[in-house]
């Protein structure tokens, strides 16, 4: 059985990112960088794949009907400084598109990736239930422990569920990280979206989003 990152560990480092925070999206997935991590060289490209877990109001979903997976693309490695055992990389560009699919659902890990399934098998929904761009993000790892997080920030661009969305700027991708994963990725992760301070749900959208999902 792989190892998981402890579920004590999520629960104290989540509470940490939202404290005073609305919560919107749950995920957790897996991913890879060009040539392995670590380390991290300049022009190395971050990806990742994985699942959406939950979601919170203002979004709607149905998983009695649908599944929802997520593709992170394009994160650019602009070098990494490392502190004693702890890796930092910085990274420019990237993006999050979430998927709407049928079931059951064919994700598809496979090993090595990029590879037949990954991120193929991610990416063959049939609606994007959201798409956002990183404004920034950084990867801290610590290769003693084998622990870390992805921080960035998020900016929503489209998707069926945007119009839900007040503000779409102003959120934060946070992710607990660990060196366990499948063959040929990297690291797993599970983490969470959020804002910082209040937000709310456009009424006037809420019917017409909502039914999208029924």
């Amino acid at each position: 059985m792989r190892q998981t990152i402890p579920a004590i560990l999520f629960v104290l480092l989540s509470a940490t990112w939202a404290t005073g925070a609305q919560t919107i999206l749950d995920l957790s997935g897996n991913s890879w960088e060009t040539g392995g991590f670590p380390s991290s060289e300049v022009g190395d490209e971050l990806q990742a794949v994985g699942i959406l877990n939950d979601i919170e109001a203002p979004l709607v979903w149905n998983t009695a009907q649908y599944s929802y997976t997520w593709y992170i693309r394009g994160l650019i490695s602009q070098g990494e400084s490392i502190n004693g055992t702890t890796h930092i990389v910085q990274y420019s560009g990237g993006l999050l598109t979430i998927y709407v699919d049928t079931l059951p659902s064919n994700a598809d890990y496979g090993v090595d990736p990029p590879n037949a399934t990954s991120p193929a098998t991610f990416t063959d929904g049939f609606s994007t239930y959201l798409d956002g761009e990183f404004g920034d993000f950084t990867l801290t790892y610590n290769v003693a422990t084998s622990t870390g997080s992805f921080v960035g920030d998020l900016t929503f661009t489209g998707g069926d569920v945007f119009p839900l969305l007040v503000d779409p700027t102003g959120w934060t991708f946070g992710a607990n990280i660990a060196g366990f994963s499948p063959g040929g990725y990297d690291l797993e992760l599970n983490g969470e979206v959020f804002l910082q301070g209040p937000s709310s749900v456009d009424a006037s959208t809420w019917g017409s989003i909502k039914s999208l999902y029924r």
